[in-house]
């Protein structure tokens, strides 16, 4: 499965989106934090230019530059609710229940950090 930003001619309604099942990108390392927090280490996506620089003053010549995410209680909350099996509906609300706001709210938020994660390549739609 190819994790890549959706391609904008593909176009889903409303009730298709919420019905889709959001899957980890296994390619990227995490961990969950004492604080329950979720830490991301990925590697950072480099145009030819950029990555002739990093070849020529990176420390190693061999590593590729990793860039470190991490994510708040709510954020972590909606990546461990994405196990490949949920969907966008179910995650929702899920998250609505866990924080105590409407379903309209949690539809707007986690809707929205689905589509983060998806442009940074850490999930895919399926």
């Amino acid at each position: 499965m190819k994790f890549t930003p959706s391609d904008n001619s593909s176009s889903f309604n409303r009730t298709q989106a919420l019905e889709c099942v959001p899957t980890q990108n296994d390619t990227i390392q995490w961990q969950q934090l004492d604080n329950g927090e979720i830490l991301f280490t990925y590697p950072l996506p480099l145009n030819s230019f950029f990555k002739a620089l990093h070849r020529k003053f990176g420390k190693s010549k061999e590593t590729v530059p990793f860039k470190k995410l991490q994510l708040d209680r709510m954020g972590s909350f909606v990546w461990i609710e994405i196990d490949g099996k949920k969907s966008v509906r179910e995650i929702i609300c899920n998250f609505a229940e866990a924080h105590k706001v409407t379903t309209q709210e949690a539809e707007h938020a986690v809707t929205a950090f689905l589509k983060t994660l998806g442009q940074r390549g850490l999930i895919a739609l399926r």
